[in-house]
Protein backbone atom coordinates (compact mmCIF):
# COMPACT_ATOMS: atom_id res chain seq x y z
CA UNK A 1 0.00 0.00 0.00
CA UNK A 2 1.29 3.48 -0.83
CA UNK A 3 -0.09 5.79 1.82
CA UNK A 4 0.95 9.33 1.03
CA UNK A 5 3.21 10.23 -1.88
CA UNK A 6 3.58 13.99 -2.25
CA UNK A 7 5.80 14.08 -5.35
CA UNK A 8 5.89 12.13 -8.61
CA UNK A 9 9.63 11.71 -8.10
CA UNK A 10 9.07 9.80 -4.86
CA UNK A 11 6.46 7.62 -6.53
CA UNK A 12 8.98 6.61 -9.21
CA UNK A 13 11.58 5.86 -6.51
CA UNK A 14 9.27 3.91 -4.19
CA UNK A 15 10.42 0.49 -5.42
CA UNK A 16 14.05 1.41 -4.76
CA UNK A 17 13.37 2.52 -1.18
CA UNK A 18 11.32 -0.61 -0.59
CA UNK A 19 14.07 -2.87 -1.97
CA UNK A 20 16.87 -1.16 0.03
CA UNK A 21 15.25 -0.39 3.41
CA UNK A 22 12.65 -3.11 3.88
CA UNK A 23 15.01 -6.14 3.76
CA UNK A 24 17.33 -4.39 6.23
CA UNK A 25 14.49 -3.71 8.66
CA UNK A 26 13.19 -7.28 8.39
CA UNK A 27 16.63 -8.90 8.76
CA UNK A 28 17.56 -6.68 11.72
CA UNK A 29 14.29 -7.54 13.43
CA UNK A 30 14.75 -11.27 12.85
CA UNK A 31 18.38 -11.20 14.06
CA UNK A 32 17.86 -8.90 17.03
CA UNK A 33 14.56 -10.36 18.21
CA UNK A 34 13.14 -13.43 16.53
CA UNK A 35 11.38 -14.31 13.32
CA UNK A 36 7.67 -13.59 13.18
CA UNK A 37 7.48 -9.83 12.58
CA UNK A 38 6.06 -8.44 9.35
CA UNK A 39 7.10 -5.00 8.09
CA UNK A 40 5.24 -3.27 5.26
CA UNK A 41 6.42 0.03 3.75
CA UNK A 42 3.29 2.17 3.69
CA UNK A 43 4.50 5.65 2.84
CA UNK A 44 7.48 7.72 1.75
CA UNK A 45 7.11 11.45 2.24
CA UNK A 46 9.07 14.64 2.76
CA UNK A 47 6.44 15.70 5.30
CA UNK A 48 5.49 14.09 8.58
CA UNK A 49 2.08 13.08 7.28
CA UNK A 50 -1.24 12.05 8.76
CA UNK A 51 0.04 8.53 9.43
CA UNK A 52 2.09 9.88 12.34
CA UNK A 53 -0.40 12.35 13.81
CA UNK A 54 -1.82 11.79 17.30
CA UNK A 55 0.78 9.07 17.99
CA UNK A 56 3.32 8.72 20.80
CA UNK A 57 6.79 7.57 19.68
CA UNK A 58 9.99 6.33 21.28
CA UNK A 59 12.66 8.28 19.37
CA UNK A 60 16.29 7.35 18.80
CA UNK A 61 18.51 10.11 17.36
CA UNK A 62 21.77 9.21 15.62
CA UNK A 63 24.17 12.03 14.66
CA UNK A 64 25.55 11.54 11.15
CA UNK A 65 27.65 14.73 10.91
CA UNK A 66 28.04 18.01 12.73
CA UNK A 67 24.71 19.38 11.43
CA UNK A 68 22.37 16.46 10.82
CA UNK A 69 20.77 13.47 12.49
CA UNK A 70 18.87 10.34 11.52
CA UNK A 71 15.73 9.60 13.56
CA UNK A 72 14.17 6.21 14.14
CA UNK A 73 10.72 6.35 15.71
CA UNK A 74 8.81 3.39 17.10
CA UNK A 75 5.23 4.06 18.14
CA UNK A 76 3.92 3.00 21.53
CA UNK A 77 1.70 0.42 19.84
CA UNK A 78 4.68 -0.98 17.90
CA UNK A 79 6.67 -1.40 21.11
CA UNK A 80 3.71 -3.28 22.57
CA UNK A 81 3.74 -5.62 19.57
CA UNK A 82 7.51 -6.21 19.88
CA UNK A 83 7.62 -6.66 23.67
CA UNK A 84 4.62 -9.01 23.65
CA UNK A 85 6.47 -11.21 21.16
CA UNK A 86 9.90 -11.00 22.84
CA UNK A 87 9.04 -10.95 26.54
CA UNK A 88 5.70 -12.76 26.41
CA UNK A 89 2.13 -11.49 26.43
CA UNK A 90 1.61 -8.97 29.21
CA UNK A 91 -1.85 -8.07 30.47
CA UNK A 92 -0.57 -4.62 31.35
CA UNK A 93 -0.38 -2.32 28.34
CA UNK A 94 3.00 -0.72 27.72
CA UNK A 95 3.09 3.03 28.37
CA UNK A 96 6.01 5.18 27.21
CA UNK A 97 5.63 7.34 30.30
CA UNK A 98 6.37 4.26 32.42
CA UNK A 99 9.14 2.71 30.29
CA UNK A 100 11.72 0.81 32.34
CA UNK A 101 15.46 1.14 31.86
CA UNK A 102 15.62 -2.41 30.44
CA UNK A 103 12.85 -1.72 27.94
CA UNK A 104 14.48 1.55 26.86
CA UNK A 105 17.84 -0.17 26.35
CA UNK A 106 16.28 -2.94 24.25
CA UNK A 107 14.49 -0.49 21.96
CA UNK A 108 17.49 1.85 21.64
CA UNK A 109 19.83 -1.04 20.84
CA UNK A 110 17.44 -2.27 18.14
CA UNK A 111 17.23 1.19 16.55
CA UNK A 112 21.03 1.58 16.62
CA UNK A 113 21.39 -1.83 15.00
CA UNK A 114 19.08 -0.79 12.15
CA UNK A 115 21.05 2.42 11.57
CA UNK A 116 24.41 0.63 11.51
CA UNK A 117 23.06 -1.85 8.96
CA UNK A 118 21.65 0.93 6.76
CA UNK A 119 24.71 3.21 7.02
CA UNK A 120 26.63 1.68 4.07
CA UNK A 121 23.84 3.00 1.79
CA UNK A 122 24.42 6.61 2.94
CA UNK A 123 26.75 9.15 1.31
CA UNK A 124 27.41 11.80 3.97
CA UNK A 125 29.45 15.00 3.58
CA UNK A 126 31.00 15.94 6.96
CA UNK A 127 30.11 19.67 7.08
CA UNK A 128 27.02 19.85 4.86
CA UNK A 129 23.60 20.72 6.22
CA UNK A 130 20.82 18.66 4.68
CA UNK A 131 17.49 20.49 4.78
CA UNK A 132 15.05 18.03 3.21
CA UNK A 133 14.17 15.04 5.38
CA UNK A 134 12.60 11.87 3.99
CA UNK A 135 10.27 9.83 6.20
CA UNK A 136 9.69 6.12 5.54
CA UNK A 137 6.67 4.85 7.43
CA UNK A 138 6.28 1.13 8.07
CA UNK A 139 3.47 -0.91 9.55
CA UNK A 140 4.73 -3.66 11.83
CA UNK A 141 2.72 -6.60 13.15
CA UNK A 142 3.38 -10.06 14.54
CA UNK A 143 1.68 -13.41 14.07
CA UNK A 144 0.22 -13.24 17.60
CA UNK A 145 -1.27 -9.77 17.18
CA UNK A 146 -3.71 -8.22 14.70
CA UNK A 147 -2.45 -4.73 15.55
CA UNK A 148 -0.54 -2.96 12.76
CA UNK A 149 1.60 -0.31 14.44
CA UNK A 150 3.87 2.40 13.02
CA UNK A 151 7.63 2.45 12.67
CA UNK A 152 9.28 5.48 11.00
CA UNK A 153 12.82 6.03 9.69
CA UNK A 154 13.68 9.70 8.97
CA UNK A 155 16.86 10.42 6.99
CA UNK A 156 18.18 13.39 4.99
CA UNK A 157 16.97 12.84 1.44
CA UNK A 158 20.25 13.84 -0.21
CA UNK A 159 22.40 11.21 1.52
CA UNK A 160 20.76 8.59 -0.69
CA UNK A 161 20.99 8.06 -4.42
CA UNK A 162 17.80 6.23 -5.32
CA UNK A 163 17.30 4.61 -8.69
CA UNK A 164 14.05 5.83 -10.29
CA UNK A 165 11.42 3.37 -11.38
CA UNK A 166 11.98 2.40 -14.99
CA UNK A 167 9.21 3.82 -17.13
CA UNK A 168 7.71 1.25 -19.46
CA UNK A 169 5.65 1.99 -22.55
CA UNK A 170 1.90 1.72 -21.96
CA UNK A 171 0.43 -1.69 -22.69
CA UNK A 172 -2.84 -0.29 -23.92
CA UNK A 173 -3.88 2.67 -26.03
CA UNK A 174 -7.15 4.59 -26.10
CA UNK A 175 -8.11 2.91 -29.37
CA UNK A 176 -8.04 -0.50 -27.66
CA UNK A 177 -11.12 0.47 -25.66
CA UNK A 178 -12.94 2.57 -28.25
CA UNK A 179 -15.59 -0.11 -28.85
CA UNK A 180 -16.26 -0.84 -25.16
CA UNK A 181 -19.78 0.10 -24.02
CA UNK A 182 -20.68 2.33 -21.09
CA UNK A 183 -24.11 3.38 -19.76
CA UNK A 184 -24.94 7.10 -19.85
CA UNK A 185 -27.95 9.33 -19.21
CA UNK A 186 -29.09 11.65 -22.00
CA UNK A 187 -31.03 14.66 -20.71
CA UNK A 188 -33.18 16.42 -23.29
CA UNK A 189 -34.08 19.49 -21.25
CA UNK A 190 -36.18 20.79 -18.38
CA UNK A 191 -38.93 23.26 -17.65
CA UNK A 192 -40.90 24.71 -14.76
CA UNK A 193 -44.39 23.27 -14.48
CA UNK A 194 -47.29 24.11 -12.14
CA UNK A 195 -47.96 21.18 -9.84
CA UNK A 196 -51.68 21.38 -10.59
CA UNK A 197 -50.93 20.87 -14.30
CA UNK A 198 -48.66 17.93 -13.53
CA UNK A 199 -51.64 16.19 -11.97
CA UNK A 200 -53.76 16.89 -15.07
CA UNK A 201 -51.32 15.34 -17.55
CA UNK A 202 -53.06 12.93 -19.89
CA UNK A 203 -52.24 10.69 -22.82
CA UNK A 204 -51.83 12.73 -26.00
CA UNK A 205 -50.74 15.93 -24.23
CA UNK A 206 -47.49 17.52 -25.36
CA UNK A 207 -45.13 19.02 -22.79
CA UNK A 208 -42.77 21.59 -24.30
CA UNK A 209 -39.41 22.02 -22.59
CA UNK A 210 -38.48 25.69 -22.69
CA UNK A 211 -34.96 24.99 -21.45
CA UNK A 212 -34.00 22.84 -24.43
CA UNK A 213 -32.74 23.07 -27.98
CA UNK A 214 -33.38 20.62 -30.79
CA UNK A 215 -29.65 20.74 -31.62
CA UNK A 216 -28.30 20.11 -28.11
CA UNK A 217 -28.51 17.54 -25.32
CA UNK A 218 -26.69 16.90 -22.05
CA UNK A 219 -24.82 13.68 -21.32
CA UNK A 220 -24.26 12.49 -17.74
CA UNK A 221 -21.81 9.65 -17.03
CA UNK A 222 -20.66 9.31 -13.42
CA UNK A 223 -18.97 12.66 -12.71
CA UNK A 224 -19.06 13.79 -16.36
CA UNK A 225 -21.75 16.35 -17.27
CA UNK A 226 -21.28 17.40 -20.88
CA UNK A 227 -23.46 19.38 -23.27
CA UNK A 228 -23.06 18.30 -26.87
CA UNK A 229 -24.47 19.13 -30.29
CA UNK A 230 -26.77 16.71 -32.10
CA UNK A 231 -28.13 16.54 -35.61
CA UNK A 232 -31.86 17.33 -35.33
CA UNK A 233 -34.07 14.53 -36.54
CA UNK A 234 -36.60 15.97 -39.00
CA UNK A 235 -38.82 12.89 -38.63
CA UNK A 236 -39.96 13.96 -35.16
CA UNK A 237 -40.80 17.59 -36.01
CA UNK A 238 -44.43 18.14 -34.99
CA UNK A 239 -46.80 20.95 -36.09
CA UNK A 240 -47.85 23.20 -33.27
CA UNK A 241 -50.68 25.71 -33.15
CA UNK A 242 -49.63 28.48 -30.74
CA UNK A 243 -53.22 29.73 -30.53
CA UNK A 244 -54.52 26.39 -29.34
CA UNK A 245 -54.42 24.83 -25.92
CA UNK A 246 -54.92 21.62 -24.08
CA UNK A 247 -57.80 21.73 -21.64
CA UNK A 248 -55.59 22.60 -18.62
CA UNK A 249 -57.07 25.33 -16.47
CA UNK A 250 -54.31 27.83 -15.72
CA UNK A 251 -56.30 29.47 -12.94
CA UNK A 252 -54.84 28.20 -9.68
CA UNK A 253 -57.21 28.57 -6.76
CA UNK A 254 -54.92 27.72 -3.85
CA UNK A 255 -51.31 27.62 -2.75
CA UNK A 256 -50.94 23.92 -3.57
CA UNK A 257 -52.04 24.51 -7.19
CA UNK A 258 -49.52 27.36 -7.54
CA UNK A 259 -46.43 25.36 -6.62
CA UNK A 260 -43.90 25.40 -9.47
CA UNK A 261 -41.81 22.22 -9.87
CA UNK A 262 -38.85 21.43 -12.11
CA UNK A 263 -39.66 18.78 -14.68
CA UNK A 264 -36.92 17.11 -16.70
CA UNK A 265 -37.05 14.96 -19.83
CA UNK A 266 -34.48 12.23 -20.24
CA UNK A 267 -33.94 8.96 -22.05
CA UNK A 268 -33.65 5.72 -20.16
CA UNK A 269 -30.09 4.47 -19.76
CA UNK A 270 -28.35 4.50 -23.13
CA UNK A 271 -25.24 2.51 -24.02
CA UNK A 272 -22.55 4.28 -26.04
CA UNK A 273 -19.00 3.24 -26.86
CA UNK A 274 -16.05 4.90 -25.17
CA UNK A 275 -15.05 6.12 -28.62
CA UNK A 276 -18.37 7.94 -28.96
CA UNK A 277 -18.05 9.28 -25.41
CA UNK A 278 -14.63 10.70 -26.19
CA UNK A 279 -16.00 12.32 -29.36
CA UNK A 280 -18.80 13.92 -27.34
CA UNK A 281 -16.29 15.35 -24.85
CA UNK A 282 -14.30 16.79 -27.73
CA UNK A 283 -17.38 18.72 -28.88
CA UNK A 284 -18.12 16.92 -32.11
CA UNK A 285 -21.66 16.89 -33.49
CA UNK A 286 -23.19 13.48 -32.77
CA UNK A 287 -25.79 11.69 -34.88
CA UNK A 288 -28.26 10.09 -32.45
CA UNK A 289 -31.00 9.12 -34.90
CA UNK A 290 -31.25 5.64 -33.39
CA UNK A 291 -31.76 7.08 -29.92
CA UNK A 292 -34.72 9.23 -30.97
CA UNK A 293 -36.85 6.07 -31.18
CA UNK A 294 -36.36 5.38 -27.46
CA UNK A 295 -38.98 6.39 -24.91
CA UNK A 296 -38.55 9.60 -22.93
CA UNK A 297 -39.28 9.84 -19.21
CA UNK A 298 -40.73 12.94 -17.57
CA UNK A 299 -39.46 13.29 -14.02
CA UNK A 300 -40.14 15.63 -11.11
CA UNK A 301 -37.68 15.45 -8.25
CA UNK A 302 -36.15 12.36 -9.85
CA UNK A 303 -39.50 10.51 -9.74
CA UNK A 304 -41.26 9.26 -12.84
CA UNK A 305 -44.40 11.23 -13.80
CA UNK A 306 -45.06 10.11 -17.36
CA UNK A 307 -43.35 8.80 -20.48
CA UNK A 308 -43.79 9.23 -24.19
CA UNK A 309 -42.15 9.98 -27.51
CA UNK A 310 -39.83 12.83 -28.37
CA UNK A 311 -41.02 15.59 -30.70
CA UNK A 312 -39.53 18.87 -31.91
CA UNK A 313 -41.65 22.01 -31.80
CA UNK A 314 -40.29 25.41 -32.79
CA UNK A 315 -36.68 24.23 -32.32
CA UNK A 316 -37.46 23.01 -28.80
CA UNK A 317 -37.84 19.46 -27.58
CA UNK A 318 -41.20 18.29 -26.37
CA UNK A 319 -42.72 14.99 -25.26
CA UNK A 320 -46.01 13.58 -26.53
CA UNK A 321 -47.33 11.64 -23.54
CA UNK A 322 -48.20 7.98 -24.05
CA UNK A 323 -48.43 6.78 -20.43
CA UNK A 324 -49.08 8.60 -17.17
CA UNK A 325 -48.02 7.22 -13.81
CA UNK A 326 -50.76 7.56 -11.21
CA UNK A 327 -49.43 6.91 -7.70
CA UNK A 328 -52.98 6.56 -6.43
CA UNK A 329 -53.88 3.68 -8.78
CA UNK A 330 -53.97 0.34 -7.01
CA UNK A 331 -52.22 -2.64 -8.55
CA UNK A 332 -54.59 -5.02 -10.31
CA UNK A 333 -55.27 -8.24 -8.37
CA UNK A 334 -54.01 -10.31 -11.31
CA UNK A 335 -50.53 -8.97 -10.67
CA UNK A 336 -50.35 -10.88 -7.41
CA UNK A 337 -50.89 -14.14 -9.26
CA UNK A 338 -47.49 -13.91 -10.96
CA UNK A 339 -45.16 -16.56 -9.58
CA UNK A 340 -42.08 -15.53 -7.63
CA UNK A 341 -39.91 -17.00 -10.36
CA UNK A 342 -41.59 -14.93 -13.08
CA UNK A 343 -41.57 -11.85 -10.89
CA UNK A 344 -37.85 -12.13 -10.44
CA UNK A 345 -37.40 -12.52 -14.20
CA UNK A 346 -39.45 -9.39 -14.84
CA UNK A 347 -37.66 -7.33 -12.20
CA UNK A 348 -34.32 -8.43 -13.62
CA UNK A 349 -35.19 -7.15 -17.09
CA UNK A 350 -36.87 -3.86 -16.19
CA UNK A 351 -35.24 -0.91 -14.47
CA UNK A 352 -37.18 0.26 -11.44
CA UNK A 353 -38.17 3.93 -11.33
CA UNK A 354 -39.88 5.44 -8.33
CA UNK A 355 -43.27 6.94 -9.18
CA UNK A 356 -44.11 10.54 -8.43
CA UNK A 357 -46.28 11.01 -5.35
CA UNK A 358 -48.36 14.20 -5.35
CA UNK A 359 -48.83 13.97 -1.59
CA UNK A 360 -45.16 14.90 -1.17
CA UNK A 361 -46.21 18.48 -1.90
CA UNK A 362 -49.37 18.64 0.21
CA UNK A 363 -49.55 21.38 2.81
CA UNK A 364 -50.35 20.18 6.31
CA UNK A 365 -52.96 22.03 8.30
CA UNK A 366 -51.59 23.68 11.43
Amino acid sequence: MIGSIFFDELYKQFSWYDSVFTPVVKNCSSEFFFDGFEYKLASISTNMNVLSQNETFFVTKVKINAKNDVYIRISQDAINVILDKVLGKNNKRFELTEVTELEARIITAFNDFIYETLAPNFTIEPNRRYNEILHLTYFVKSAISDTAAKFIISVPKDILTPAPLEEKPPRFEDKDFASSLVEVDLIVGNTVFPLADVKKLDVGDIVLFENSSSSEMTLVCDNIVQKFKVKPNEKIVAPYDMSGGNDMDNTNTNLWDSIQVDMSAEFDKVKVTLGELKSIEEGLIVDLCSVYDNKISLKVGGKLVASGELVIINDRFGVRIETVNDSNTETAPAASAVSDENAEAVSGNESHQEDFDYSDFEVENS
